[in-house]
């Protein structure tokens, strides 16, 4: 792709300098960033609140680069580089929370509560609780309910949200059958390369000793799985968090709608990445990366800002993991998407007519997995494939298909 960004990293602290997570280390690099983030959240909700949004803005950034660079979740663990997505998920936590304050500080109009939720006797009681509004807002990355996600796709709700208790039991089983599916998919993946994608130390999803033809057939399927993987792990983790909202800490049903909307089904580009796929950083993508760009250069620069925002996203996220990034492929996937977007608007400008239908699908489903090879190949050569959500006996796969012969870290 020619992106060479990757001398940006020059400037940030090598992975190997992070420490470990204890109580002090918790204190002072890790708590002062999400009093700030919380803050933040408490701020734009209240008027007038702007300079001092933007004063803390900068001390928000850097609080939020300090905890990224300096802390390495799995720094003391026996088997740290079969979890090392950990980091990965971490960074990304932080950097979500980042460009949310970046949003959030240059906020003119404060956000508001479009709705209270049914049956929710703190809210009846006090319509103007910041404090818990505050909470909400933080965990809230859609923000179905509030003033500032206007124009979200929220999937339709399947699940009974009538009952606390239908829905805890719908979605334990919702819960179940995607652990199952992402862990089947994943064996998969790791069976063609146990020794490549299935190893801490990582290797390409290329085969260089087949015909091209059947290393490229082969590369596609994987990014099929691949993309399929990511799906099923990212619902597995949103049913958990939502067995943990509505059960524990007693949240309604409606504030944990569905993740995704079957983007298997999207006959467009423009359907999959903006309504059928998650769209828990439709926040910063649009605050931080359309919305500026877009004023400079107008839709088109709308379209690329938003998946400039996911290119570095996913590429700070994949340094967490502690083997460096690539910005000429990871972040080249998604800026790719942005041109595929920007090619439908152009052949509806022309046409008359949107994409859609099977060619529709066809052309989606070409898109998005072609060019995912050039992603997932950089996943799994960093050792993200080889990642462990849970020990290999108690893996579904393991009743079904077998162990892997893995190798060891």
């Amino acid at each position: 792709m020619g992106l060479r960004l990757d001398w940006i990293y020059d400037f940030i602290p090598p992975p190997e300098t992070r420490g470990p997570l204890t109580w002090q280390s918790a204190s002072i690099d890790v708590l002062p960033s999400f009093v700030l983030y919380f803050l933040t959240a408490y701020l734009v909700q209240t008027p007038g609140t702007l300079p001092i949004r933007l004063t803390l803005l900068p001390i928000s950034l850097w609080s939020f680069f300090r905890t990224a660079t300096r802390i390495d979740l799995v720094y003391d663990l026996k088997y740290r580089e079969w979890l090392a997505y950990w980091n990965l998920g971490f960074v990304l936590a932080l950097i979500v929370a980042a460009g949310r304050c970046i949003s959030w500080s240059y906020q003119q109009v404060p956000y508001k509560r479009l709705y209270c939720i049914p049956g929710d006797r703190r809210s009846k009681e006090n319509q103007d609780n910041r404090f818990w509004d505050a909470l909400d807002l933080c965990t809230n990355l859609r923000g179905h309910g509030w003033s500032w996600s206007r124009g979200l796709q929220v999937p339709p709700e399947t699940r009974p949200t009538h009952s606390r208790s239908d829905f805890l039991v719908s979605t334990l089983i919702h819960f179940f059958q995607y652990l199952i599916l992402a862990d089947h998919v994943h064996w998969v993946l790791q069976w063609f390369g146990p020794t490549t994608i299935g190893s801490p130390s990582g290797g390409t999803i290329h085969h260089p000793s087949l015909p091209p033809i059947h290393n490229f057939l082969r590369s596609t399927l994987l990014s099929f799985l691949g993309g399929l993987l990511v799906c099923f792990s990212m619902q597995t983790a949103y049913d958990s968090f939502t067995l943990i909202g509505v059960g524990i800490f007693n949240q309604h049903p409606l504030q944990w709608p569905p993740l995704f909307d079957s983007p298997w089904l999207a006959s467009s580009l423009t359907e999959f990445w903006a309504k059928r796929w998650h769209q828990i950083f439709r926040d910063i993508f649009i605050g931080v990366g359309a919305k500026p760009l877009s004023m400079l250069i107008g839709r088109i620069g709308g379209v690329f800002g938003a998946f400039l925002m996911s290119a570095i996203l996913h590429d700070f996220g994949l340094w967490g993991m502690g083997r460096g990034a690539e910005f000429s492929t990871v972040g080249g996937y998604f800026l790719v998407q942005g041109l595929g977007i920007v090619l439908e608007h152009t052949w509806r400008h022309f046409t008359g007519s949107r994409v859609g239908g099977l060619v529709g699908r066809v052309w989606t489903i070409t898109w998005a997995v072609t060019w995912g090879q050039m992603l997932l190949d950089a996943w799994c050569r960093k050792g993200l494939g080889a990642s462990v959500f849970h020990p290999d006996r108690y893996r579904p796969s393991y009743f079904t298909l077998g162990r892997l012969p893995l190798p060891s870290a």
